[in-house]
């Protein structure tokens, strides 16, 4: 009857030694989860040649990020790396407009960079060919 009162007595504590570490484990991965950014929001994005002259646009809205600077990136070959080739500031709604023009064989994307509620989002504009 002693040994059983004492075995109950150990895993008590076992327990309730155990019992704040599944919780705090619990708190941790909840705080975690409210930390996770998201991605910024990208609407109406296109990319078209200006009249055939050789001179491209791009255009949209980045609801997530008004009044700051998106970038666009150039990157001149598959292996190559993108390269920060101009910068615009969104408007008090978001929306932005850049006019650019490369070579034959140039690929662009849209970055947008991170922030403490968001994290950084990159789009493809296109690449440039022979037409």
């Amino acid at each position: 009857m002693r040994s059983s009162r004492l075995i109950a007595i150990l895993v008590a504590l076992v327990f309730a030694a155990l019992a704040p570490m599944s919780s705090a484990q619990a708190t941790t991965t909840d705080s975690v989860y409210a930390k996770a950014r998201v991605a910024h929001t990208i609407k109406h994005l296109q990319a078209a040649e200006i009249r055939q002259s050789g001179r491209f646009f791009v255009k949209g809205q980045v609801t997530t990020y008004p009044n700051k600077f998106v970038k666009l990136h150039k990157k001149k070959c598959d292996k190559c790396a993108w390269k920060p080739l101009k910068q615009t500031k969104t408007s008090g709604a978001g929306s932005f407009r850049m006019e650019f023009d490369g070579p034959r064989g140039s690929c662009y994307r849209l970055f947008v960079p991170g922030t403490a509620k968001y994290k950084p989002a990159y789009r493809p504009v296109g690449c440039i060919i022979a037409g």
